[in-house]
Parts: C-alpha cells; sequence; structure tokens
C-alpha cells in the first residue's frame, strides 16, 4: 500500500453549529468526529481512510451506548457526563500542528473544561483536558482520563471473520510490568466484557503506557500512548453480544491517569491539565502503526535535540566496580579508544570509598575521600580526547543516610499509612522539596560544568504512592508531583540547552512520552541478558523511535549468554552504550575489541546517518514470554528507501533450517549492494528479490545472528 506517511502534512477541522454542535478532526487519513447532544459531548465517528462524513450522513448514536462521552470527568462524587454547555470554538496554526480548543461549561457544577486537540498531520491525535473549578469551594477530582467514548461499532461482525469463533479485536500491549521484563509485546483476545491494562499503581511500574487495537473483521489498527510518568490505566469494553439487533459489536475505551481518589484537589478558579493521549487510527500491519506513531512523536512531541543532533555513543563507569580515580582515568582511555562521544559517572562520586552509594543519594557534593583532586581532572581528560562529560544523578531520592535527608525529613513522600515505605521518595509535590532538587540539578550542572545530564529514579513500584492533606481531603500525590516534575525539566531544558539529558529509572521504569519527551533519549532496561535482551529491544522500539531508546554491551552481565555480536548488534537498532570491559591494569582482549569497535562504526558511519528517520520493522513482533524462542528479526530502513539493515537472530530453542528473510522498507525498483557482515562478502541484489522473494539466511545454534546491510547503487 502506498506510505501516507511521505505525503504532506494535512490537518484540518470543521465545525457545524446546527442542529447540534459537531466537529470533524482530518490529520492524514485519520479521521475523528464528536459532538455535543442533548447536553453529552459524545465521540461520533473514527475512519482511517481520509473522509469526513456528509453532514447529514448516520453517525454513532449516543443513546445506544451506556458511555458515550468523549472524556471522563468525576468531580465531588459525580460523573460530569451530561449537563455541557458548548462555549466556543478555538483554533490557531502553532509550530507543532493545528491546535483546537472547544470550550463547554456544566451546567450544575461548578466546573468549565477545555478539550485540547492537537492535530500535527500524522495519523495521531493528541488530546487533553484543561478543567477548571469555578466554584467557591475545593473540588475533589477522583477521575480524569482526557479521551473516552465509542472507538468502533462492527455491524454483522461474525459475518467478516473465517473462524467463527475467533475474536473480533486482538490487544497488542506490554505484557509485563516487573523490572527485567520491558518490551514484552504480545497479543491478546479482547474479551466480550471489560478489560483494563494498568501499570504504576495496580501494577508494578515498568510496563509501558501503550496499547494496538486490532480488529480482526475489518483491518484497522488503532495506536495509544499515555503521556504520563505515574499510575495508568487503559479500559476496553467490548459488547458483542450475538443476540444484539443485527448482531452489531460495539466498542468503548477509555484511557487516563490511575490513582487513589481524589487524584488532585482543585482550589476555586484553579485549573489543571490533564496528561495528553496520544490516538490514532490506521488501516495496514502492526508496522504501519508503529510508523505513523513514531513519526508523531518526532514530528510534534519530542523536543529538538541538544546541540542539534542526538544518537550521541556513550561510555562509562559506575558503582559495579569501586570508582577510584586510575579506574576513571583507565575507562576515559578505553572509551577513547573505541569512540565513545560521552563520557560519564555513574553512581557512587558523592560517597566515600566502601559507603552505600545508594543510602548517601541526596548529598550531591563530590567526594574528596574517593577523588581527592575533584572531578576538573577527569573532565579536562574527556574534553581532551574529543568527548563530552556528563555525571549521574538519582534526583527524586533523599538516601536514609544523607545529610538532607535528616535537614527535612518532611520532604519524605509519605504513604497512605503515613511511613517513609516509598523508597526514600523526595516529595517534590511539595513546592520548597521541588525548588530544592532544581536547584541542586543547576547547580551541579554548573558546578561541574556537565555536558551530559543522566537521571536515574530507583524509587521501585509505588502503589498506591504518595499522599498529602488538603482542605480536609486526602489527596493523591501523583498529579502534583509529576506536574513539578515536567515543570523543572521544562525549565532545566531551557536554561541549559547544549546539556544532553538522558533519562532512567532504575532501568526502564518510566519510558513514557510525558518524561522522555523532555529528555534527549531514554534507558529501557537493565537487562542485558540474551535471548530477553532481543524481545526488550524488539518490543521498546515499538513504544518509542530508535533514536530514543538506549541499550549496553559490556556491563550488567550480558556478556553471560549470546555471542559477542548477538550482544553488540542489537546496539545497531538503538542508540549504543559501551560499559568498560577490562579491568584496571588488564589488557583488553584485542578480537572482542575489533568485534565491537566493529559494531559501533558500523552505527556512526552507516545506521547513525539515517536512524533519525528511519522507520522500524517488526518481522517477529510478539512471542510467548519474556525469553523469546525461534527467530528473531529486525529491520532499520531509511525513510527514503536508500539505507537499511536487518539483523537476524537464533533465540532460545533454535528453529531448525532457514529463514526466509524478505525486507520491507526498501525500494523493488532498486538495486541495492549487500553485505553479509558474518562473511564479510558483498554482492548486489535487485529490490524486488529482496521484498518479494527474500533470502534465506541460515544460523546454526542458539543466540548466533547474521548482520545485512543494505546500499541503493
Amino acid at each position: 500500500m502506498p506510505d501516507s506517511l511521505d505525503a504532506e502534512p494535512f490537518a484540518e477541522v470543521r465545525l457545524a453549529l446546527e442542529p447540534e454542535p459537531l466537529i470533524g478532526y482530518r490529520s492524514a487519513l485519520t479521521v475523528y468526529e464528536e459532538s455535543l447532544i442533548g447536553g453529552r459531548f459524545v465521540g461520533r465517528s473514527w475512519n482511517g481512510a481520509g473522509f469526513l462524513n456528509d453532514w447529514d450522513s448516520p453517525r454513532l448514536d449516543p443513546a445506544k451506548h451506556p458511555t458515550p462521552q468523549a472524556f471522563w470527568l468525576e468531580i465531588d462524587g459525580q460523573l460530569l457526563a451530561s449537563h455541557w454547555r458548548w462555549e466556543g470554538l478555538q483554533k490557531r496554526q502553532e509550530s507543532k500542528g493545528l491546535h483546537v480548543v472547544v470550550t463547554l461549561r456544566h451546567a450544575v457544577r461548578p466546573v468549565a473544561v477545555e478539550v485540547h486537540t492537537l492535530l500535527d498531520g500524522t495519523p495521531i491525535l493528541t488530546r487533553w483536558l484543561a478543567i477548571t473549578n469555578t466554584g467557591q469551594q475545593p473540588a475533589a477530582l477522583a477521575a480524569a482520563s482526557p479521551w473516552s467514548g465509542v472507538l468502533k461499532v462492527t455491524p454483522r461482525w461474525r459475518a467478516h471473520l473465517r473462524d467463527r469463533q475467533a475474536a473480533l479485536y486482538s490487544l497488542g500491549a506490554m505484557a509485563d510490568t516487573r523490572w527485567g521484563d520491558e518490551g514484552n509485546f504480545q497479543w491478546q483476545p479482547l474479551p466480550n466484557a471489560t478489560l483494563r491494562i494498568d501499570g504504576r499503581y495496580r501494577r508494578d511500574r515498568y510496563r509501558h503506557p501503550m496499547f494496538v487495537l486490532r480488529s480482526n473483521a475489518t483491518g484497522e489498527h488503532f495506536i495509544g500512548q499515555l503521556a504520563w510518568s505515574g499510575g495508568f490505566a487503559f479500559e476496553f469494553d467490548l459488547n458483542a453480544d450475538l443476540g444484539a439487533a443485527d448482531n452489531t459489536a460495539s466498542l468503548c475505551f477509555r484511557a487516563g491517569p490511575d490513582a487513589p481518589a481524589p487524584q488532585r484537589i482543585l482550589a476555586p478558579d484553579e485549573t489543571v491539565a490533564t496528561p495528553e493521549m496520544h490516538l490514532g487510527l490506521v488501516f495496514g500491519d502492526l508496522d504501519t502503526a508503529v510508523q505513523a506513531m513514531h513519526t508523531h512523536l518526532r514530528r510534534s512531541v519530542f523536543r529538538p535535540q541538544a546541540r542539534g543532533r542526538g544518537g550521541w555513543l556513550e561510555s562509562g563507569i559506575g558503582p559495579e566496580v569501586e570508582i577510584s580515580a586510575p579506574r576513571v582515568f583507565d575507562a576515559i582511555e578505553q572509551a577513547a579508544q573505541l569512540g565513545a562521544e560521552i563520557f560519564f559517572i555513574d553512581a557512587s562520586w558523592y560517597t566515600p570509598p566502601g559507603g552505600d552509594w545508594y543510602a548517601t543519594v541526596g548529598d550531591w557534593q563530590v567526594d574528596l575521600a574517593r577523588f581527592p583532586a575533584g572531578l576538573q581532572p577527569f573532565r579536562d581528560r574527556v574534553h581532551e580526547l574529543g568527548m563530552l562529560w556528563g555525571l549521574w544523578m538519582d534526583a527524586e531520592r533523599m538516601g536514609a543516610e544523607s545529610r538532607i535527608a535528616r535537614q527535612h525529613p518532611e520532604w519524605w513522600g509519605q504513604g497512605y499509612d503515613g511511613t517513609n515505605r516509598l523508597g526514600n521518595l523526595l516529595d517534590i509535590a511539595q513546592p520548597a522539596a521541588a525548588q530544592w532538587m532544581e536547584a541542586e540539578i543547576a547547580r551541579l550542572i554548573t558546578d561541574q560544568a556537565l555536558d551530559f545530564f543522566r537521571l536515574d529514579y530507583n524509587v521501585g513500584g509505588l502503589g498506591a504512592g504518595s499522599q498529602n492533606h488538603r482542605d480536609g481531603f486526602v489527596e493523591n500525590g501523583y498529579w502534583r508531583y509529576y506536574q513539578a516534575l515536567y515543570g523543572i525539566y521544562d525549565r532545566l531544558r531551557e536554561r541549559f540547552p547544549d546539556v544532553v539529558f538522558e533519562n532512567c529509572a532504575g532501568g526502564g521504569g518510566r519510558t513514557d512520552v510525558g518524561l522522555v519527551g523532555r529528555f534527549s533519549h531514554t534507558w529501557v532496561t537493565d537487562w542485558q541478558v540474551a535471548p530477553r535482551s532481543f524481545s526488550i529491544t524488539n518490543g521498546m522500539t515499538m513504544a518509542l523511535p530508535p533514536e530514543y531508546v538506549d541499550r549496553l554491551v559490556g556491563g550488567q552481565d550480558g556478556h553471560t549468554a549470546g555471542d559477542v555480536d548477538f550482544q553488540a548488534r542489537l546496539l545497531l537498532f538503538v542508540r549504543p552504550t559501551f560499559g568498560y570491559l577490562a579491568p584496571v591494569g588488564e589488557p583488553v582482549n584485542p578480537v572482542q575489541l575489533a568485534r565491537i569497535g566493529h559494531m559501533l562504526d558500523l552505527y556512526r558511519s552507516f545506521v547513525r546517518p539515517f536512524m533519525a528517520e528511519g522507520r522500524m520493522y517488526h518481522h517477529t513482533p510478539a512471542f510467548d514470554g519474556p525469553e523469546p524462542k525461534g527467530w528473531g528479526v529486525l529491520e532499520l530502513a531509511a525513510a527514503d528507501r536508500t539505507h537499511g539493515i536487518a539483523g537476524v537472530f537464533q533465540l532460545s530453542d533454535p528453529d531448525g533450517g532457514d529463514y526466509l528473510l524478505r525486507l520491507r522498507g526498501l525500494d523493488v525498483g532498486k538495486r541495492y549492494r549487500v553485505t553479509w557482515d558474518n562473511a564479510g562478502q558483498t554482492c548486489e541484489v535487485d529490490g524486488f528479490t529482496l521484498m518479494k522473494q527474500g533470502l534465506a539466511i541460515r544460523l546454526e545454534g542458539a543466540l548466533t545472528s547474521e548482520l545485512l546491510l543494505f546500499e541503493a547503487v
């Protein structure tokens, strides 16, 4: 099918006020309609073919659905699903796209809502609410899902399915919420019932907040991501009873932040914005949906990269060894030898030798017992070798042994049982704590002349999270916390535009686009061991564009499984980091050095020039668990189809025989120079053969791989 992402961006909104307000949004080929009917603001239709309905065409009848409202708002114990009054629509063209604002006012409760929609010319729409308490008393906001309503109505749905027992919809999401299981993308049938996908409150925090919903009857893929670092929930309610008139199936959903109520107390005249929901509809396969989301994130969600570029090649040294000045200097030399462009010191630079780096976070002063000359000699050497200089900071914690915790124990986040049970969380929902944290980050960047700042977040699963007492309510802490955190990094990025900001959260605990959109890239896991390392890279390059996904070779036990090529080749599909390859005083293994150096050279010279606009293809998108078996195949191709790479990986329990690789991101009309990296041999093959007939790839044994490079001639 033609690639709609190659078309010129198109976005438009249309409004009709009679017989009731009706809004039609068009962005690329995605069309969404909603209207105010009888006091209810409801979704009316979706389509992915670009057609705006005739104004007299039949649309979804909200009276036939129990939850048709286009957003879900509960305040002071009332679901505000009705009694809305129209206040108007405004639109303005901005740098990110067409920004549309619908204003509604409630006829019973003192509440006004602005419904914001951004259309950036991709198939993905951005939606958020601005909620204002117009009354004289505090208002308790219990639930606020920026998007909800009817996604799809399918008449005669059984007639569309070959297998009479097949599910109408398949839901794709990250299956696991635990540390080390990030990116485990799996499909499951959507039951004729309600299904919720949760994270960071009712489940642990390592599930990326995204979903893909595939209609097995009519082919659409809905894809959505919530830009929120706290608790979240996606809820799907399928009513496919066969006794319904015309065997019609209807699917409703809602998506938004999830936490114990109230999530936020609004003071009189106070306005609060919900997280953004990014939602779109495409026809095609899973990668069509993924690429639409990637294009959207690059175009209108992620900030411009510091220093005008991303994809930096990083190396560093951390607390896996007892850091000393000789070890740091040795690591700097090794990093430069392999061509690193950033060198950073990770945890423990502020801790005395033999101290507990975890328990002393919060005292962000260089420990002179560990480094008698301070950090300047390291910074000078890093700069002499042409690299950027950086430090790690677990900025949102006060360790139990830190001076700042003794001075301000009231800044520890309090659980609902009133104890400090949240991993020594610094409660930046308190303005004084937030101001101190921001000042400490700015001081560190300034005093240590940082080119690179690495944020960590070793808090663990928060459950209900922190809480505070406000206006007679026990308010959950998530909302104020992340509002404060986002503001801090918005200001820091403006203040330090040349600093490269990297996000990490004990691995992949906060990979959501709400936080990543404020950083240059993100660590997605601390699990580097094959074969799970493949499924993590596979899944997380669905969630995020590859240049925003970080992976490591040389550290975190990655060497314990898989040959060195298997380990290093995964880094070519993301932004690479390499670790400490040999202890102080020991020579680096020259064979190992040559293989890793070869992969890093390929990244710099061949892959990186097209990665920032490249398109990921997931030939083996889903596995039956976090330890994948059989074949795993990834492809990254330039948007103009002139270059590409494909990695073919034998995973656990290898499949016998050959794998027939049919490329997807090339041009059938071009001819390509193909390099087989295992043999170092090259041939020329036409694009038709590569895409339609394919290449037979044979690998012997588990945890081995082949890399192919394609270049148009």
